[in-house]
């Protein structure tokens, strides 16, 4: 099956070689459009079969994925002559990777197929998906939209595809299927470690244990509002979401005042053991599958927990972190482990425990009136998401409240063992080649004559 799938891709590939620009162009406006007006649908059914996170949020993740991330690479040259320097002498040209393996999770599988199906086109390679079991319906409807629309456009018919009966086995065979140039996968670490584990390049990302310092100067009001709705977004599944809070002491009680009366509860600390053992496995530390995108009332239920009926977000206050303190792992989910810092060197300290503790390279955010303090934290952390005063679930996938890249497939560099750093765009998805031309240079041969 793997060998028949790959085979097709790759006679696929050759005809795609032969499109221009205007011809890739007119491809992805049309499945764009096609993930727009399906963007509700596709949501529905992500929730209905998944049962996570909020349909809602997921539709409006379905428009980012689809509509915005179209809207900032429309104009990118993905063909051909892309750049030309004539100072240098060097002309650029894009040209495919080749066949692409598409991994998607089960916490964003329409989404995330709409945006790597659509990152492909653009880039003229090739993709064939391998979906979460969980969520093989809604990912496959979502595929087959956008193929639909790219076939009308006139792209081969091969060139989106997907395994049918999804396993392990599977996805192992595609992404070591010599016919196979590259991984992009977006998952649970085993699965991204196997991508990188092929001997071929692969383009994965590293979980995200991502912790929000709110220092003394900072707007509480807004940070209370935005802490809020970055945790309910669909549940808390976007990866750069807040998992922990760490507040200046100066304000601790009024910002934790400011978040209980818009519906976080701080649980007991006599109910926290059962709390962490719900959510959490006690031998890797991870979180567990059944809590990913539940509300938090679901939780505290399965905790055995009694919460108030409106409560939106659950929050634990700690004092330590790591695997004797599982609520301080990431969450994927609205609930958030809370810390109170004695001045800004020991939020520092607590900030960079907990990157350490599963968010390397990932996120890590600041809200404070003070810029000079914002560039201190940004040459600290060890994150390659620092954001300032803002939502970090939206603001981790870029592009809507800052400028970073519209993504879903977010990098965390060599500290989260990834080939890199950003969000991963179009321009990830090339071969660069480089043509030439003699240039004179001075200064080289200035050194020669002085050294030689």
């Amino acid at each position: 099956m793997i060998d028949k799938l790959v085979t097709k891709s790759n006679d696929a590939l050759k005809t795609m070689m032969t499109f221009d620009q205007a011809k890739v162009d007119k491809i992805v406006d049309a499945m764009v459009k096609a993930g727009l007006e399906n963007s509700k649908e596709l949501a529905d059914m992500a929730y209905e079969e998944t049962g996570r996170g909020v349909a809602h949020d997921k539709a409006i993740k379905n428009i980012f994925a689809s509509g915005q991330v179209g809207h900032r690479i429309k104009d990118h040259k993905t063909v051909g002559i892309v750049d030309k320097n004539s100072e240098r002498k060097t002309v650029q040209v894009a040209e495919p990777l080749g066949v692409l393996a598409g991994i998607t999770p089960v916490t964003n599988p329409t989404s995330t197929t709409l945006f790597k199906a659509i990152l492909a086109m653009k880039t003229r390679n090739p993709i064939i998906f391998s979906f979460h079991p969980q969520a093989m319906k809604s990912s496959s409807k979502a595929a087959q939209v956008v193929l639909d629309a790219a076939v009308k456009a006139g792209a081969p018919k091969e060139s989106i595809q997907w395994i049918t009966e999804p396993s392990i086995e599977a996805t192992n065979k595609l992404i070591n299927n010599d016919g196979v140039a590259t991984t992009l996968a977006t998952g649970g670490p085993a699965m991204v470690k196997a991508a990188y584990s092929t001997g071929k390049p692969a383009l994965g990302v590293g979980p995200g244990n991502g912790p929000l310092y709110v220092e003394k100067s900072a707007d509480l009001e807004a940070a209370a509002n935005d802490i809020l709705a970055s945790k309910t977004f669909d549940n808390g599944m976007i990866c750069a979401t807040e998992n922990s809070l760490v507040i200046d002491n100066d304000i601790y009680d009024d910002l934790k005042g400011k978040l209980t009366d818009k519906g976080v509860y701080f649980v007991k600390e006599s109910d926290q053991e059962k709390l962490a053992k719900t959510m959490f496995n006690e031998k890797t530390g991870g979180v567990n599958g059944p809590i990913a995108g539940r509300p938090a009332t679901k939780i505290a239920e399965m905790a055995g927990i009694e919460v108030p009926a409106d409560t939106k977000v659950l929050a634990a206050e700690l004092t330590g972190i790591g695997k004797d303190y599982l609520l301080s792992g990431e969450k994927l989910s609205p609930v958030v482990s809370v810390y109170k810092a004695n001045d800004r060197k020991d939020a520092f300290r607590i900030v960079e425990a907990l990157l350490n503790y599963g968010g390397l390279g990932h996120t890590a955010a600041i809200r404070t009136t003070d810029d000079d303090l914002v560039t201190e934290f940004g040459l600290t952390m060890k994150a390659c998401r620092i954001l300032v005063n803002t939502q970090c679930g939206i603001g981790g996938v870029g592009d809507i409240v800052n400028g970073m890249d519209p993504s879903l497939t977010l990098g965390t560099g060599s500290w989260g063992y990834n080939s890199i750093s950003h969000n991963v765009t179009d321009s990830d998805l090339l071969n660069y080649k480089t043509i030439a031309y003699p240039l004179e240079n001075k200064n080289f041969e200035q050194l020669v004559d002085k050294y030689m």
